[in-house]
């Protein structure tokens, strides 16, 4: 999830700031191991030895419920006296939509050697096994260095990795759009629609990729929950193999579907953010950085007001430095701020994304199996990533480094910051997701791989892994990575 605080849209400071530093990454799981990947797999096949972890392996829960679960008195709802949100009261909402989830969560991120998916009823989504390493099932995200958390005290670059879990309401339509064996999804918009109160949440954790130096890289992870890892650590070296290391749990996103609260959308999105300046356990110190429901198609130039998004003004700093365009929600996992170019003029670490602009993207085309436009303002196109790129001299290339974007505020651009339903898909010819990008962005391209009867990779598959080489793409927002020494 993406998630943003009244910043310049794209003042001269966020060109100027440097770009997220390039890095190489390891290439995923070779094309012919996505081909014969299965639904249920736990994980990519990489097991920890015994003699260096002894602790509990994640194992994926696909006991989906086969009816719905009842919602009595939502408590989100209830705090906000069953009215609509906005920005006074979304601090009240996200409390008690903290508190919703906090049994769970403080087990899941606290206690995890008694960690019981199936038990707290919380379950996960198919066809990512692939991409899963075997200790929590986190699967990559994005790569950051310290040039983009100035005066934080970060020291290294990071990776980070996250985790996805859906309630038992939410499981109730992954049922309904899997099936029993996931072979064969029901793809249309009805069997993708969540009900209400469904919640789905998100761990992110951020590990360094300094091999000399596995802790206390960062002065704002101090005291954060450790989880340990079993991934390749140096992103430089392709042919790293995986190896205990440990990284920081720093953000827990959660999303909830209410159209009560949030009549234009129907989803409230949410993130937390680790703050090792307040008092009491791990779980007390994950604090909201933002709450947001909608994209606030009419702030379309800088200093316009924001009312479908609020931030909270004692987030922590670092979390506040990649809040995406004109202040809308974005954590310091989402990938808000990119490298982009806008009629032949080259802007650094720009922000352009938001979470639920992001989301709002969430379609996928049954012809074409893929999804028609990428989750970032661009310009579409039919071949390699799906958008067009363009060189460091802001012009198009098909080897460039930037995203050729369209001019903020503009038409083409306000096309990914609209209110749509989640019935609704972004583009014609392509059914909605209902703002769930694991459906569209990664399970379905790998359900595709490894199914179609072409035996041909789905379009757009190297936004997800990377045949060989270095990396060319985000893995978490599939947007390009910087040249080596950028």
């Amino acid at each position: 999830m993406i998630v943003a605080a009244a910043l310049p849209l794209l003042s001269a400071s966020a060109a100027d700031t440097p770009s997220q530093p390039a890095f190489r990454g390891r290439p995923l799981p070779a094309l012919e191991k996505l081909m014969a990947a299965t639904p249920f797999q736990d994980n990519n096949g990489a097991l920890p030895p015994s003699g260096v972890y002894s602790g509990p392996l994640f194992k994926l829960n696909h006991d989906w419920p086969r009816q719905q679960p009842p919602l009595v008195n939502p408590p989100w709802r209830v705090a906000i006296g069953n009215g609509t949100i906005n920005t006074k009261n979304a601090s009240l909402y996200a409390k008690a939509l903290k508190d919703a989830v906090a049994t769970n969560a403080r087990n899941l991120i606290m206690n995890y050697d008694t960690w019981d998916a199936a038990k707290a009823g919380w379950y996960n989504e198919p066809w990512l096994g692939s991409l899963r390493e075997a200790i929590h099932g986190t699967y990559p995200a994005g790569l950051f260095g310290p040039g983009i958390f100035p005066n934080t005290g970060l020291k290294v670059p990071f990776q980070t990795h996250v985790l996805t879990y859906y309630d038992a309401r939410a499981a109730w339509t992954v049922q309904k759009f899997w099936g029993e064996t996931a072979m064969k999804p029901t793809l249309t918009t009805q069997a993708s629609q969540f009900d209400e109160g469904a919640i789905i949440v998100k761990a992110a954790v951020f590990s360094s990729t300094d091999a000399k130096v596995q802790r206390d890289w960062w002065d704002a992870m101090r005291g954060a929950q450790e989880w340990p890892l079993y991934v390749a650590v140096d992103p430089n070296n392709e042919s790293a193999q995986p190896q205990m290391w440990s990284g920081y749990v720093a953000q827990f996103d959660i999303i909830v579907k209410d159209t009560k609260s949030s009549p234009k959308t129907g989803w409230v999105f949410m993130t937390l953010v680790y703050d090792a300046s307040l008092q009491g356990d791990v779980w007390d110190k994950m604090v909201p950085l933002g709450v947001q429901w909608g994209n606030d198609p009419q702030a379309v130039r800088e200093g316009m007001p924001l009312v479908e998004n609020w931030n909270n003004p004692a987030a922590p700093l670092y979390s506040t430095q990649t809040l995406g365009w004109g202040g809308r929600l974005s954590g310091p996992n989402d990938g808000a701020r990119n490298d982009i170019a806008v009629n032949g003029k080259v802007m650094r670490n720009a922000p352009d994304s938001s979470c639920m602009s992001c989301h709002s993207t969430a379609q996928w085309n049954v012809a074409q199996h893929r999804m028609t436009s990428f989750l970032l303002p661009s310009f579409s196109t039919n071949s390699g990533p799906g958008f067009q790129t363009c060189g460091d001299d802001g012009k198009p290339n098909p080897d460039g480094k930037l995203i050729c974007s369209p001019a903020p505020g503009s038409k083409e651009w306000m096309k990914w910051f609209q209110n749509r339903r989640g019935t609704q898909a972004m583009d014609p010819g392509s059914f909605a997701t209902d703002f769930d990008e694991v459906f569209s962005y990664k399970a379905l391209k790998l359900w595709w791989t490894a199914t179609n009867p072409a035996k041909e990779a789905a379009p757009q598959l190297e936004l997800v892994r990377q045949p060989q080489g270095a990396m060319k793409y985000n893995q978490y927002t599939g947007a390009p990575l910087p040249k080596p020494n950028n």
